[in-house]
């Protein structure tokens, strides 16, 4: 068997020139609307979160202060002040950074947040100084 090469030939469809065909006019595309544009989120609780650090950070500062000059009592519950100020700073944090509300301030209230904390400084020290 012969291998033989295959020919193109080019076709042509003729005739239609003729006939007038009625074009209809074209109905302007359907324009898809724009899934749920991005809506600006408020940045308020990320503030409202690094406020709180902010004050645990000077709760924290008044408790030593109390604890070193004397007053222990006043010390004290200045020191649970910022315990507290401290969690609800790092849960407030939490839910602005899942929510998106003003991550960045957000972030570094937690972070603040976190190293402010008395019990956990206290610990932390303690385990850096070997004690």
């Amino acid at each position: 068997m012969e291998h033989v090469p295959t020919k193109v030939v080019p076709f042509y469809v003729t005739g239609y020139d003729e006939v007038d065909v009625p074009v209809e006019p074209e109905e302007p595309a359907e324009v898809p609307e724009p899934a749920e544009e991005r809506v600006a989120r408020s940045s308020v609780l990320g503030q409202i979160a690094l406020c709180l650090a902010l004050a645990t950070v000077a709760a924290h500062v008044i408790a030593m202060v109390l604890a070193v000059s004397g007053s222990f009592v006043a010390g004290t519950v200045f020191a649970w002040i910022a315990v507290v100020a401290s969690i609800v700073t790092v849960l407030t944090s939490l839910v602005a950074i899942v929510a998106r509300f003003g991550r960045g301030w957000a972030i570094a209230a937690l972070i603040l947040g976190v190293f402010a904390n008395p019990l956990l400084l206290l610990n932390m020290l303690n385990f850096l100084g070997g004690s």
